[in-house]
């Protein structure tokens, strides 16, 4: 007989095994394998064990011998503990690299069950090599493990409450496929019930012969098909019936901690047709689970039936008389909480303002609208100031919202996803120290969220890729940062943000909504020493662009920032894109702006008409209504305020207490002055080089030198030219960062 004949052992139930196989086995080199066991105790509580021969607190189990892997785990409890388990399924499986420890390594951890799941009074261990063991809360177990054990225990966890078992490199899991990474996502059990009722009204229960209470007809989900194909097959199975499924009425949910599984679990009950009295009397069991059926009334069906099924006959029975779904949490009617409603409200009006943004053209790119629709503005924008009406000739009025407040929360909900800008922070004071419905007046906020159009035109013009890294230079609220966050993973954001109370207040608001961007705390305009970024959003306005940001622009990308005047009604943006060494930079006029920046000398529209004489004259041309042209009047044109009408434009010179408005009279346009600046006069100064300029709708940035930023437009031998002013960083206190890499506060 040759080497390669199959033989029998002398157990004639043995396999048949090829002696040539058997020996290559026995000599091949083979990993070190050990097995440890994931036991809890009757409260939850996770049993570790402190080794003599190691530091650091351990999970109970050892290496192998020449056996099998839940072989020697029982053996090792019953050496190292005295106790006696049931080893349960597979939870992770972790292969450590020869580079670690000098020889490849596999560790399985299993469950572990103890008799009844009840610990013992005591735990002794048995053969010296355990200095002590105890049952500790899931939060400490890990705690106290070594890091490369804490992630083998983490992902077991993980796989305790799925259906899975973990796969692991070194204690980190390799990044999936798309198709197994939603395999692998851990879910809740999922069982379909049918509220079966004849003409009469009666409901159908079972008496399954592998429980000691009456049932439902139904059972569990399986993993390839749908509840209502689970509920459709159930009925076959069990009773003979081929009836369609019909609508669902009820839904019965529970947390792993509620159930008796370990596991969520959801149940769905659905409708079925009722049955005539001739085919409920003709039910069979095929599949004999069931012993025997009953039809119950609804006062029968709910004193035979365990509470919680008995919750789900009442809330089906209901739901097939009133229409709609009834939600059960555990058998009792979910009502939702105070929490839940403001999430409902919240999600259905910022969903509004996405669809208000997508139907005005402004709102194009999916991937941005995806990301608004998921960043809860509820959260980030917790309180908020908006405006009161005043008498004429009074200083503008704002009052304090708080979202907490069930007083202010209709108001509250539609301000803050109104789509306009949202002021948070009145003179830098705490996040948190005003007092609900305090009244400020007269301006002086230092913070707030940008106006949505903004905001996504800004995120669209920076043509976001998976990789970019993106700096955002003003969090704010933290609104843009999460909208990156969602776009890109938190890894690839970073923001700074001057302001000591909102750089906290965003940090803990974006961890709450999971989102751990690298938040800096410094000055926005020095961006982050040394580092390089693809793209750059400045989410402030500046007089002129910061060359510290324009430096930390990586070749081939994109640096978006507002620009201002420092006066209202002149905004622009410019867009820089570096190319090698190179940098190409445009300025464009843009219907909204930005918020001025720290350090901005702001020129605002006084509270009412400068006092004087009027001088009246009429021009026959109307005031053109090019952005270019106002762009350029709010550069040229120092110390104006611009504000347009629907019936008129006004510009304010609050410096010289003077003012111009313009209207139409008919067939000509009457221009009205107020004291001493004709202001006038300079406009149209500016409108005849702009003329003569070709009329440009937009400015190149010749940023050759950074501190230098000579804007031109237009073409010819009578270019429009004017310079930007530096861009100072702000003098921070003592202690305070002037860049991220002084001391990032990262998140």
């Amino acid at each position: 007989m040759s080497d390669s004949t199959p033989v029998s052992s002398l157990d004639a139930g043995a396999p048949l095994v090829d002696p040539q196989l058997a020996r290559y086995m026995a000599e091949h080199a083979a990993p070190a394998v050990c097995a440890d066991a994931l036991i809890r105790d009757g409260q939850g509580r996770i049993l570790l064990v402190d080794p003599v021969y190691k530091d650091g607190w351990d999970l109970p189990g050892g290496m192998l011998e020449d056996e099998e892997p839940a072989s020697a785990l029982v053996r090792e409890l019953g050496e190292e503990l005295g106790l006696g388990v049931d080893v349960g399924r597979l939870l992770a499986v972790d292969s450590i690299p020869a580079s670690v420890y000098g020889r490849t390594v596999l560790a399985f951890v299993y469950a572990g069950h103890l008799p009844d799941d009840q610990a013992p009074t005591a735990l002794v261990p048995q053969d010296g090599e355990i200095r002590t063991a105890e049952f500790l809360p899931e939060g400490k177990a890990l705690e106290l493990l070594p890091p490369p054990l804490r992630r083998r225990l983490a992902a077991a966890l993980a796989a305790e409450r799925g259906s899975h078992t973990a796969v692991l490199r070194d204690g980190h899991r390799p990044p999936p496929r798309r198709r197994d990474h939603y395999a692998l996502l851990p879910a809740p059990m999922m069982a379909a019930t049918v509220l079966v009722t004849d003409t009469a009204g009666r409901v159908l229960v079972l008496e399954p012969t592998y429980k000691d209470h009456l049932e439902l007809p139904g059972g569990m989900v399986e993993a390839d098909e749908s509840p209502t194909q689970a509920a459709a097959r159930e009925l076959a199975e069990e009773l003979g019936l081929t009836v369609p499924v019909g609508r669902l009425l009820a839904v019965d949910t529970s947390s792993a901690a509620a159930g008796r599984h370990g596991r969520a679990l959801t149940c769905m009950v659905f409708a079925a047709p009722p049955l005539s009295p001739d085919r409920a009397e003709r039910l069979s069991f095929p599949d004999g689970e069931i012993r025997a059926a009953y039809w119950l009334d609804r006062g029968a069906a709910a004193r035979r039936l365990p509470a919680r099924l008995a919750a789900r006959v009442s809330a089906g029975l209901d739901a097939l008389a009133a229409g709609g779904v009834i939600h059960l949490e555990r058998g009792e009617p979910a009502a939702p909480s105070a929490e839940a409603a403001v999430e409902e409200r919240a999600a259905q009006a910022r969903a509004a303002m996405v669809d208000r943004l997508t139907a005005d053209g402004v709102l194009t790119d999916p991937g941005v609208r995806q990301a608004l629709l998921a960043v809860r503005r509820e959260v980030l924008l917790p309180r908020c100031y908006i405006r009161r009406p005043t008498a004429a000739g009074q200083p503008k009025a704002w009052q304090l919202l708080d979202g907490a407040d069930p007083r202010d929360r209709d108001e509250w909900l539609a301000w803050i996803h109104d789509g306009d800008s949202v002021m948070v922070q009145h003179r830098g004071e705490p996040l948190d120290a005003p007092r609900r419905g305090q009244i400020v007046t007269g301006g002086g906020f230092t913070g707030m969220s940008t106006g949505m159009a903004a905001v996504v035109k800004g995120l669209q013009a920076l043509g976001l890729t998976a990789g970019d890294r993106v700096l955002e230079s003003g969090t704010g609220p933290g609104l843009v940062t999460a909208a990156l966050c969602e776009i890109l993973g938190d890894a690839s954001v970073t923001t700074i943000e001057v302001d000591p109370h909102q750089a906290a207040a965003a940090r803990s608001r974006l961890a709450a909504l999971g989102y751990r961007p690298r938040v800096v705390r410094g000055d926005g305009l020095a961006g982050c020493r040394g580092e390089l970024f693809d793209k750059i959003l400045v989410s402030f306005a500046a007089r002129g662009l910061p060359p510290a940001l324009t430096a930390q622009l990586a070749d081939g990308g994109t640096l978006l920032a507002p620009v201002t005047t420092g006066a209202v009604g002149w905004p622009a943006q410019a867009v820089v894109r570096r190319t090698g060494d190179a940098l190409d930079a445009v300025l464009r006029p843009v219907p909204t702006g930005y918020r001025p920046g720290l350090g901005v000398d702001l020129v605002v529209a006084p509270d009412r008409m400068p006092v004087g004489p009027v001088t009246v004259h009429r021009d026959r041309p109307a005031p053109p209504e090019e952005a270019g042209f106002w762009l350029a009047v709010g550069h040229l044109v120092p110390g104006l305020v611009r504000v347009v009408g629907a019936d008129r434009l006004t510009l304010y010179a609050p410096a010289e207490e003077s003012c111009v408005v313009v209207r139409s009279d008919g067939d000509s346009w009457c221009v009205e002055r107020t004291g001493p600046r004709d202001i006038w006069a300079e406009v149209e100064s500016v409108h005849r080089r702009w003329l003569r300029a070709g009329r440009p709708d937009h400015y190149r940035l010749d940023l050759a030198d950074p501190a230098v930023q000579r804007v031109y437009g237009g073409a010819g031998a009578h270019p429009l030219t004017w310079r930007l002013p530096r861009t100072p960083l702000l003098p921070l206190a003592a202690g305070e960062l002037g860049t991220a890499s002084a001391e990032p506060t990262a998140q």
